[in-house]
């Protein structure tokens, strides 16, 4: 079982490792302060960077979905809409 430090490690190596095919959005970084763990998942949102450091609304991600994190297997993907519309109606993202 990871804990969430190696969670959030993991999330932020596989944002990383996606993102160099996006172009001018791919400058993107895990938002540890909105990370949480729910039903055995470490869920990581993120965002552009410029948004994050320098208050760029205009660099701001839309429709992004959350790495998702299986803490008992370490593997990781992008959660899917049926997945963070549940999340939304719970108010976990």
């Amino acid at each position: 079982m990871l804990d969430r430090e190696e969670a959030e490690r993991r999330a932020a190596e596989f944002l990383a490792e996606r993102s160099r095919t996006w172009g001018p959005s791919s400058d993107v970084r895990i938002i540890p302060e909105y990370c949480f763990t729910d039903q055995g998942w470490f869920v990581a949102p993120y965002d552009h960077v410029e948004y994050l450091d320098h208050g760029r609304e205009d660099m701001q991600l839309g429709g992004n979905l959350p790495v998702r994190v299986e803490l008992s297997t370490g593997s990781c993907r992008f959660l899917t809409w049926a997945e963070a519309h549940d999340f939304l109606e719970r108010g976990l993202l």
